[in-house]
């Protein structure tokens, strides 16, 4: 999901790098990095919701919409 990452990235005041791209691998390898991702002393973005909430009206139509027909 790229834009829950970019929202992510954005609320911690980070500038997204080829080495986020690559820090799974990386974590895999030595675990210890995670302490470098955000400096010591950053100062944090403004923290809002990062998903909106689904109204179960909304869920029905989605689902009436896209949910495919089921061959019996």
């Amino acid at each position: 999901m790229p834009s829950f990452s970019a929202k992510v990235y954005e609320q911690l005041s980070i500038e997204r790098t080829k080495r986020h791209e690559t820090l799974l691998h990386e974590l895999s390898r030595d675990p210890t990095i995670i302490r470098n991702i955000v400096p010591m002393g950053h100062k944090l973005g403004n923290p809002e919701p990062i998903f909106r909430e689904i109204k179960p009206e909304e869920a029905a139509d989605w689902k009436a919409r896209f949910s495919g027909s089921r061959a019996h």
